[in-house]
């Protein structure tokens, strides 16, 4: 049976769920095409057509993957700005409340 079209479809949907950075979609796509590879590599010999829809898939996933990679850190970077902050907010949320103490009495 010839997958190819079922891969190049996998390629489109990772394509566009990559478009729209949506990453729950890139997570269910994720765990679906690895048991569609893994059913693939049960059966044994791929026909050239799915070497090619494999090629496209390939270039598609290892996209989304940098897409993915670079939103990581991207938000680690976020996250390290945040709390490089931290100790200034507590400071501010403690002087906050000093200060609304003291006009409550």
């Amino acid at each position: 049976m010839d997958n190819s079209a079922l891969l190049l479809q996998f390629a489109r949907e990772i394509q566009a769920a990559a478009g729209k950075r949506d990453w729950a979609a890139l997570d269910v796509l994720d765990q679906r095409l690895a048991r569609q590879l893994a059913l693939l590599s049960e059966r044994g010999g791929v026909s050239a057509n799915e070497q090619v829809a494999l090629r496209t898939l390939r270039a598609a996933h290892a996209s989304a993957f940098q897409l993915c990679s670079d939103e990581k850190h991207r938000l680690g970077l976020h996250l390290g700005e945040i709390h490089s902050k931290q100790e200034g907010w507590v400071a501010y949320a403690l002087e906050s409340d000093m200060y609304q103490d003291g006009n409550q009495a």
